[in-house]
């Protein structure tokens, strides 16, 4: 989990950008305030001269065009890619601005309240880079937020709302489809590695996930835990090469990374029921 930093304890050289005052009735009955929206251009490579520093509010920016990059506090960097969106939440450290010989071009909303609050308990608003698409769809709330009456400025919260839920679903979703990639990679891999026996910690690395993470997405998409898997996928490949007939049992078991025979023969007859060479008997190809 990132680090939240409480106030006191920031001091130069960050910057505080502080919430304004003079918060109208209708966004404390409601719950929500849209402080100020709007849009604005960096020079190149404002990334690299942009201070580190931390928001009293909740921010969305919207980076249409250009390509940036972010930085959140511990040491956590990735890349904006035109059509992406960066939100921070309040007292998250960050620095975001273009990046890679380009400029940073962007639309942006500010706001805060208990409605974000929930929001942020519940992970639909968290700290980070995110799909939104090129489409402009922060100037509608922008537009919105610019006039203060009061059915605009209610129009405008429900649209924020509806925005940032469709984000955490639209993501949500994105993350599903890139965990199972990555999980279909690691496959490949163990399969091209047979005789490796990996760790969870080693896997999940892999994956660029938790450990608990990894294992519960795992177990989703192959019906068993990760060191079931390898070692069922073991055996499963010892199971072929004996029936080759091609190596000796003592030559399997180097090749799938036992530490000898009698440890690979012990765990393929609790696996299948059969030592290896009365499997070889049984299944031999040709016999």
């Amino acid at each position: 989990m990132r680090e939240r930093v409480e106030p006191a304890t920031i001091s130069r050289p960050y910057e505080v950008h502080a919430a304004p005052k003079g918060i109208q009735q209708v966004h404390r009955d409601y719950g929500l305030w849209i402080i100020s929206g709007g849009g604005s251009k960096t020079q190149v490579n404002s990334y690299y001269t942009c201070s580190k520093r931390y928001f009293e509010f909740y921010s969305i920016s919207h980076m249409h065009d250009g390509a940036g990059r972010l930085w959140l506090k511990p040491d956590n960097e990735s890349d904006v890619k035109a059509g992406q969106c960066v939100i921070i939440c309040p007292e998250t450290l960050n620095s975001y601005g273009g990046a890679k010989g380009q400029i940073y071009d962007e639309d942006s909303i500010r706001f805060a309240g208990p409605v974000a609050d929930m929001m942020r308990k519940t992970g639909i608003i968290k700290d980070g880079v995110f799909e939104l698409g090129k489409a402009r769809c922060l100037l509608p709330i922008i537009k919105l937020v610019s006039d203060p009456a009061v059915d605009s400025q209610i129009n405008a919260n429900i649209a924020l709302q509806k925005l940032l839920v469709d984000i955490y679903n639209e993501n949500k979703q994105h993350n599903v489809v890139k965990a199972d990639f990555v999980i279909d990679k690691l496959i490949e891999t163990i399969k091209e590695q047979i005789n490796r026996w990996w760790t969870v910690s080693e896997m999940a690395d892999f994956c660029n996930l938790s450990d608990d993470q990894f294992r519960r997405i795992f177990l989703k998409r192959t019906g068993m835990l990760p060191k079931i898997y390898i070692d069922r996928l073991k055996i499963q490949k010892a199971g072929e090469l004996l029936m080759s007939n091609r190596f000796k049992i003592t030559e399997i078991a180097t090749r799938l990374g036992y530490v000898d025979q009698y440890h690979f023969s012990r765990r393929f007859k609790k696996i299948t029921g059969l030592s290896p060479r009365k499997y070889r008997q049984a299944f031999t190809l040709g016999a």
